[in-house]
């Protein structure tokens, strides 16, 4: 399995939020965890916005140490913008308003087919992606119990 990383995820990731750390480790050792440039942008900007400087560089350790989690950070490619005018074009048609970034994380795991890890119900309005929102067991551990 190859996921994708949204934003909130990150940070629960940052914070030791339990379940989705312990969803992160029980990965099988062939997954792959990713994120995006543009949630890297979010994340980098979240420091700079930091209202102290020793906020700042506690974030910083945080993130720094979040990377080493994450097999890749993946980039806006030609294929990737191609996506993204499928999908803001057809978003625009439903009348659905999605924030620009999350489309664009949408489209980066679309081009890569990646699982998008969030709990952001905006991704929901996007045609053929795949979400999981690990802050919950999943079905088949609910199933099993």
């Amino acid at each position: 399995m190859r996921y994708l990383l949204d934003t909130d995820r990150c940070s629960y990731i940052q914070r030791g939020h339990p379940e989705v750390v312990r969803r992160l480790q029980s990965l099988p050792l062939d997954a792959e965890v990713m994120t995006s440039v543009i949630t890297q942008a979010e994340l980098l900007a979240g420091i700079e916005q930091a209202p102290s400087a020793r906020r700042r560089e506690e974030l910083r350790t945080l993130y720094d140490q979040l990377l080493t989690r994450i097999a890749d950070i993946l980039p806006v490619t030609s294929e990737v913008a191609e996506k993204f005018a499928e999908v803001i074009t057809s978003l625009v048609r439903k009348g659905t308003p999605v924030p620009v970034n999350d489309i664009w994380i949408a489209t980066v795991a679309l081009a890569h087919d990646l699982i998008v890890i969030s709990q952001d119900g905006h991704f929901q309005h996007v045609d053929g992606l795949q979400i999981e929102d690990w802050t919950r067991p999943s079905e088949t551990e609910i199933e099993g119990n």
